[in-house]
């Protein structure tokens, strides 16, 4: 079930736009602008929102950074009291939780971080590929403003001598994810870089466990990107799906790969079916 949407009315027009939580920030949109949905990730200043909201958010980024690890349980007045808040936005915040596949509730023992499996990191894969396809598409035939363009340029380099030291995995990641919203908000397709923005919000908390497993990226990664980006610049929609099914589904690959390769699936023992 997708999450609720709250609405706010522009103020200089009679009709009311929608807004996910996901794309609000720090100020209000402002009117005539288009609205820039980006990744929880990027979120550094949200909107202090309800006393469910900053419940949801904070358990939320506790799971996708792995603080709360897959099979992880805890209570919700455990919650409730390390935040300081009442029980019952704190069981909105999980219930919706619950919604996003994040948690499950335990019978009369508080909840458990969903596990990470193969097939649903496959079928994230492929949703992703699906989606960020057709947004690169419709980047390149709408092309994107000087500032975004420029922008990208900057983004497509990604090596390790760029990202050094103990913030390099989190610059790398933000920087990623900005690169990935600024095609999808180029798609011009609202609901496009939602969905594109859901996702990658899912992949943060595999992308992360990965990351643990393998730090080191394939040196095909750049070359990838910047395929992908001179096609968006060039304003050449094959070209642009093409570089970016080319770039996902190599990422999917890597995912799994590593994931397969992992102590935890090489040590189960398979059962007879």
């Amino acid at each position: 079930m997708p999450a609720r949407i709250r609405t706010r009315r522009c103020t200089n027009s009679s009709s009311t736009r929608y807004f996910p939580p996901a794309a609000w920030i720090s100020s209000p949109p402002t009117p005539g602008v288009p609205v820039r949905y980006q990744p929880d990730l990027l979120l550094r200043h949200p909107e202090p929102g309800t006393m469910m909201e900053r419940a949801y958010r904070t358990v939320k980024r506790s799971i996708i950074e792995l603080d709360r690890p897959p099979g992880a349980r805890f209570t919700e007045h455990e919650v409730a009291r390390t935040l300081g808040l009442s029980k019952t936005p704190v069981r909105e915040a999980l219930a919706r939780l619950h919604r996003d596949g994040l948690v499950a509730p335990l019978p009369r023992s508080g909840y458990v971080v969903s596990a990470i499996t193969l097939a649903d990191v496959a079928n994230l894969c492929d949703m992703r590929t699906l989606l960020q396809t057709e947004a690169a598409g419709l980047c390149a035939t709408r092309r994107l403003d000087a500032e975004s363009a420029r922008r990208l340029d900057e983004l497509s380099i990604d090596d390790d001598e760029k990202y050094t030291g103990e913030t390099g995995f989190e610059d790398r990641l933000r920087a990623n994810y900005e690169y990935e919203a600024i095609i999808a908000n180029g798609s011009g397709n609202d609901r496009l870089a939602m969905a594109v923005v859901t996702v990658l919000d899912e992949i943060e908390r595999v992308a992360r466990l990965v990351a643990r497993l393998t730090p080191t990226l394939p040196p095909e990664r750049t070359r990838q990107r910047i395929a992908v980006t001179e096609a968006v610049r060039q304003g050449n929609p094959i070209e642009a799906r093409a570089a970016m099914r080319v770039r996902t589904v190599s990422a999917r690959d890597e995912i799994l790969r590593t994931l397969l390769i992992s102590p935890a699936v090489t040590t189960t023992a398979i059962p007879v079916p």
